[in-house]
């Protein structure tokens, strides 16, 4: 989820592996200019040195009024099993100066658990991150301390958070819950009242695998300032809700429509792909949003009971197929929806997982970055299911033109 276009008109993205390592970019529209900024294993001096390495940017990233980009790292199994875990000198937060190009490191989050959630909120000046061990954290921006807040989540832990504009931060946990952190009374509150929209048809039922899914959060949310309410997509089957924290004592959220392909509309709500990433809002209060069509691109998001969930699936669908990616546009206006179609770039390739979406605040387009068919074998970062090759892929589309490029 690591795509932030900045007032600037720079796009800065972060890319995550298991394997390697994560890597931060600029990009400048104005001439198509890529600039790696850094290897982060070679940044924090990790690179040759037998542990384990910050292999992921997957937080949402955030910009400061002086126009300075921030974002946390973390290790998701990045490594080879044989290295020991413990080895992991654990996440940091860091600053990112466009003007000096000079990236820095503002200090360690905890001993081993990175960041999956995290939003600059302005009022208090702090940088919130929600990390793999459940527990909320923030740093101030001013002291260069950072405090921990406790635990929110015990269980899988949701991809996105977000703050309104009285500096209240917000996100989910299971089953359909969501949590509330109060900067006036310093408190972590369970809102009692206030649930995720969660069709129980699309929640797993399995007796070898009994357990908690991650269908049963929000997977990506974004505040819309104008406004002042957010606007989420649920894991599970893609229903888009809107959350007013400020109705009612607790704020309502209220289901909207299921932002799934087309084919999915009419359909089990347990076939639905797990959701994406990819969601963006314009300032024309157009929401825009990729799903994928077919299985989902990380992560399975049907359990069968079987071994191999993508051979299983190819085998009730008759085809083995990979998992594209689809275009829907929602107006917050009108509330009509559409799907634009399958995506596919100017020369014909397919589309497929994407895990971040942004509009650019110069230009208004719309950037997406994931996996995308590599027909060059000198550019493939690897294969979907040892079949289908891609690399990675910045993207941009034009609502008012079509098209891809």
């Amino acid at each position: 989820s690591a795509l932030y276009a900045a007032k600037s008109g720079k796009l800065y993205i972060g890319l995550c592996t298991h394997a390697e390592a994560a890597h931060f970019f600029e990009f400048d529209p104005d001439g198509a200019r890529m600039h790696h900024v850094a290897d982060l294993t070679v940044f924090k001096g990790e690179r040759g040195k037998g542990i384990r390495t910050s292999g992921k940017i997957h937080v949402r990233m955030s910009e400061d009024e002086q126009g300075r980009v921030y974002f946390g790292d973390f290790c998701e199994d990045t490594g080879p099993e044989c290295v020991d875990p413990a080895s992991y000198r654990g996440p940091h937060w860091f600053r990112y100066d466009p003007a000096k190009r000079q990236l820095e490191n503002l200090g360690q989050i905890n001993r081993q658990w990175g960041l999956l959630g995290m939003v600059l909120e302005p009022k208090y000046q702090r940088l919130y991150g929600l990390a793999e061990d459940g527990h909320l954290y923030y740093l101030d921006l001013k002291t260069r301390v950072t405090v921990g807040l406790g635990r929110v989540d015990d269980w899988d832990i949701c991809r996105t958070i977000f703050a309104d504009d009285e500096g209240n931060v917000y996100g989910s946990f299971p089953i359909g819950r969501v949590w509330k952190y109060d900067p006036k009374s310093d408190r972590l509150l369970d809102l009692r009242g206030t649930r995720v929209p969660l069709d129980p048809r699309a929640t797993p039922r399995t007796m070898s695998n009994p357990m908690l899914d991650r269908k049963v959060y929000w997977r990506v949310i974004e505040w819309e300032p104008k406004e002042r309410v957010a606007y989420g997509v649920v894991v599970g089957d893609s229903m888009l809700f809107r959350f007013d924290p400020y109705a009612g004592p607790e704020g309502t959220i209220t289901p909207l429509v299921r932002l799934c392909a087309d084919r999915y509309l009419n359909a089990d709500p347990s076939l639905i792909p797990v959701s994406t990433l990819a969601l963006t809002i314009t300032p024309q209060r157009k929401l825009y949003y990729a799903p994928v069509v077919s299985v989902a691109f990380d992560y399975a998001g049907t359990s069968w009971d079987v071994a191999d969930e993508r051979k299983f699936t190819a085998h009730l669908t008759g085809k083995d197929v990979p998992p594209e990616s689809a275009l829907i546009e929602y107006d917050l206006d009108t509330k009509a929806r559409r799907e634009l179609g399958l995506l596919r770039t100017h020369d014909g390739r397919r589309v497929f997982g994407l895990g971040g979406a942004c509009t650019g605040q110069k230009d208004g387009k719309l950037y997406f970055v994931g996996a995308v068919e590599e027909r060059d074998p000198k550019r493939v970062a690897n294969k979907i299911d040892n079949k289908w090759p891609f690399s990675m892929s910045l993207l941009c589309y034009t609502p008012e033109e079509g098209g891809a490029k």
